[in-house]
């Protein structure tokens, strides 16, 4: 699934731009397009697929296929929601960078500072700093016990916070030395973490004093007017729109895996659709402020869009990736069970 997502990203990026080189397919025309999107639907099994391409407020291309449901069958709508999985982590650094503005936290700060629990790599010195958890370079790492952390059907009975506590703290309930942390020096090495990630989630808790989906409502979701965007899964299934069933296909039939979450969801457990994350990103495009609200500074837009750790990877800004160099263009992308996704944006031509 992974090579399709960026192939057919590929293919959008062509729609676009003319400087297209040899190893991508061209498609000539929308209908063409479409075809494609159908077809690979079809060879892939892919049961519900929304694409989108805009221009700054610019809808140039829009298209809805599948299915949201499949028993009953249920087609797919323009304003249907979608698990976005790690996604879902632009929107968690873009939590902490607003923090930063707000010159709450240093970049370079080690991390301890603002956490009631420590967090540090066994046998290392160096500290752990914010930077570091926004470019991937902390030393933590994705140990098996976030596997046993899906709930299905409900959102996570365990606090963010606690879970974290447990995953980081010595003699914690899911505390392990080799699988939590890399054993590397922190800031030495690159290795993607969502772990990390769901730690920024406790940060921004830790450091604003608010839960932090009710500080992503306050702060960036309610303001930029992304009506459909949700962190918990009771608050989306609940809001009165419909949410995007996913499945597996095997044995020659598609299964039903059923609405999901886990407890460290802010690296990953965002669900929103095409419409709200076209406004996130053309407030990034538009460096930061859209229809009058300040989501953040220009200066910060212009830092997260900024290669951080050349040295060791030269597509890594402050959570965010450069996903085409050639293009300018800015993103992420995820996969979780029966989801795969990915979004980027150009800043200088808003597309």
């Amino acid at each position: 699934m992974k090579s399709l997502i960026h192939f057919s990203f590929a293919l959008l990026i062509c729609l676009l731009f003319t400087n297209c080189d040899d190893n991508t397919v061209v498609i000539n025309s929308t209908s063409d397009f479409e075809t494609y999107l159908q077809e690979e639907m079809d060879d892939q099994r892919i049961p519900a697929l929304a694409t989108m391409i805009f221009r700054d407020n610019n809808i140039l291309f829009e298209k809805y296929l599948g299915s949201s449901n499949l028993n009953p069958n249920t087609p797919l709508q323009k304003n249907d929601i979608f698990l976005l999985a790690s996604i879902s982590k632009v929107v968690t650094g873009i939590a902490l960078m607003q923090l930063h503005e707000d010159g709450l936290f240093g970049l370079d700060e080690d991390i301890n500072n603002y956490l009631s629990f420590p967090v540090a790599v066994p046998g290392e010195a160096t500290p752990i700093t914010f930077r570091m958890l926004l470019t991937h370079t902390s030393g933590i790492a994705d140990g098996n016990s976030g596997d046993d952390e899906y709930y299905y059907g409900t959102d996570s009975p365990k606090a963010l916070a606690d879970f974290m506590e447990g995953y980081f703290t010595p003699g914690g309930e899911d505390y392990n030395a080799n699988q939590n942390f890399h054993g590397w020096e922190p800031g030495t090495r690159n290795e993607y973490s969502n772990m990390a990630s769901a730690l920024i989630g406790v940060l921004v808790e830790e450091i604003s004093g608010k839960e932090f989906n009710a500080y992503c409502k306050e702060n960036i979701f309610q303001p930029l007017g992304m009506n459909r965007t949700f962190w918990r899964l009771d608050e989306a299934l609940q809001s009165g729109f419909t949410v995007v069933k996913p499945y597996d296909f095997y044995s020659g039939d598609y299964q039903d895996i059923g609405h999901y979450t886990f407890t460290d969801y802010p690296n990953g457990g965002l669900r929103s659709t095409t419409g709200d994350m076209h406004i996130l990103l053309q407030a990034i495009a538009n460096g930061g402020t859209l229809n009058g609200y300040e989501l953040l500074k220009t200066n910060t837009v212009n830092q997260m869009l900024t290669p951080q750790i050349p040295s060791l990877d030269n597509s890594m800004g402050l959570h965010i990736f450069l996903m085409d160099g050639s293009r300018n263009l800015w993103g992420h992308d995820g996969g979780e069970q029966g989801v795969s996704t990915i979004m980027a944006v150009n800043p200088d031509n808003k597309t």
